[in-house]
């Protein structure tokens, strides 16, 4: 008999894609339950309209994330418990 089950992760390559007017000039990504933030996974900015591959190596075997967006005007936005293995892009917003 065969199961299905979710990929768990190791290393996760996702699309950054900035749907917001102002640029994203960092961006923190640490697993749920963590009570930090991890180092900002960006290599350069992204403007508005934009994207940018990344990848998550952290080595953890999990999907769900905590999302801390910064950007240049000193604005943050934060996505909680976002469940990276089920798709290949994450959209920032206002």
């Amino acid at each position: 008999m065969l199961v299905a089950t979710p990929a768990l992760a190791e290393d996760l390559h996702i699309n950054i894609k900035n749907n917001t007017s102002t640029e994203l000039t960092e961006l923190y990504v640490s697993h749920v339950g963590t009570n930090s933030w991890e180092e900002n996974i960006l290599s350069g900015s992204v403007g508005s309209g934009e994207d940018l591959p990344v990848d998550i190596t952290d080595g953890r075997t999990t999907c769900n994330y905590d999302i801390k967006a910064v950007f240049s005007d000193g604005g943050t936005a934060e996505f909680r418990n976002q469940n990276l293995c089920t798709t290949d892009s994450f959209t920032v917003h206002d």
